[in-house]
């Protein structure tokens, strides 16, 4: 889940700009349950690396040179010592997200098997400096054993939670490269915005035969995370309605929330959600696939498309999908082209 672009070696950025507040009492370890929605894991906050116990540094350290050795994801080509890599991941605040319940960043101590224990990491930090240094970027890492397991967007989720915290106003990921389809759909379904494209900009492993377009996403911080509801949210919603209890690791929060959702989504037989008589799509790839199909039908601007789609379907911000996929339609860019002939 890179997010990355900036030199491991160069000086730390601090915040300059904006409300820079100390690491708030309300940022606390945030428990979560994975995809399976059985097995608990914890999300912890560090303030330094000082707080991180060495061999586990070490660890994240190995899983950071392994992805940059893979050269699919990360644009730096030099693997990292433990110390450089600690340096650089905590210099501002980091995050690791470990199986089991934990109370405190205190409470992860040495003598554990990271390598089964530890499912991913990520780092906050201003993305840029001086008075603008109240814009974040984050860089994320998936650990093997956390592979397929929902981890990358539990992270997600929780750096849209404490990004705020920390006193940042908006959020920016300056390379993710195209080809990267799991982080890519992650963004996505959290809210972001695709709101800028690097034509050719990674000379990767696997593609040595071409250059890949890297993006740039951005999304506003502080907004509520029921307004970017997307496949997460509703598999809850799903899960709260066909058994009638809550999710495995559910707080009270959300257990308000899942309740509140009771009033106005309900279940058919064959387990499809519905909102309002209209169907629920939660997958980001079906969403493309419906707003292809439907627009592809006379190839109509994005207001009609939109329309045609929401008196049958629901997801969280349709016009946005219509209008990605009316700006990658062939067709409509060989009539624009010929117009202009």
């Amino acid at each position: 889940m890179p997010a990355i672009i900036d030199d491991p070696t160069t000086p730390t950025i601090y915040r300059r700009s904006g409300t820079s507040p100390p690491l708030p009492p309300d940022l606390t370890p945030r428990q979560v349950t994975l995809r399976d929605r059985t097995t608990i894991a914890t999300i912890i906050p560090f303030s330094s690396r000082y707080g991180v116990p060495p061999t586990l540094l070490q660890y994240l350290s190995d899983t950071m040179n392994k992805e940059i050795e893979g050269g699919d994801t990360y644009p730096m080509m030099d693997t990292m010592t433990a110390d450089a890599f600690s340096k650089y991941w905590f210099q501002n605040f980091g995050a690791v997200m470990l199986l089991g319940t934990y109370a405190s960043a205190s409470a992860v101590t040495e003598g554990s098997d990271w390598a089964t224990q530890c499912l991913g990491s990520f780092y906050i930090k201003p993305n840029y400096t001086g008075r603008s240094s109240h814009i974040s970027n984050a860089g994320f890492l998936v650990t093997d054993s956390a592979r397929n397991r929902g981890v990358g967007r539990l992270m997600g989720e929780a750096y849209l939670a404490w990004a705020p915290l920390l006193g940042y106003t908006y959020s920016v990921f300056n390379l993710v490269y195209e080809t990267n389809v799991a982080s890519c759909r992650i963004w996505d379904a959290l809210g972001f915005k695709k709101i800028g494209r690097v034509p050719g900009c990674g000379n990767l492993r696997s593609y040595p035969d071409r250059l890949v377009d890297a993006l740039i996403y951005g999304r506003e911080l502080g907004v509520g995370l029921d307004e970017q509801a997307g496949e997460e949210r509703f598999d809850k919603i799903r899960f709260y309605l066909k058994y009638g209890t809550y999710p495995s690791g559910a707080d009270r929060a959300e257990k308000s929330r899942l309740r509140s959702a009771a009033t106005h989504y309900r279940l058919r037989e064959d387990d499809v959600l519905m909102l309002k008589g209209r169907e629920v799509v939660a997958e980001v790839e079906r969403q493309w696939g419906i707003a292809r199909e439907v627009h592809e039908r006379g190839h109509g601007g994005i207001n009609r498309t939109t329309t045609t789609i929401a008196e049958s379907f629901h997801w969280v911000r349709i016009k946005e999908t219509v209008s990605d996929v009316i700006r990658n339609c062939k067709e409509c860019k060989d009539k624009e082209a010929a117009k202009g002939v």
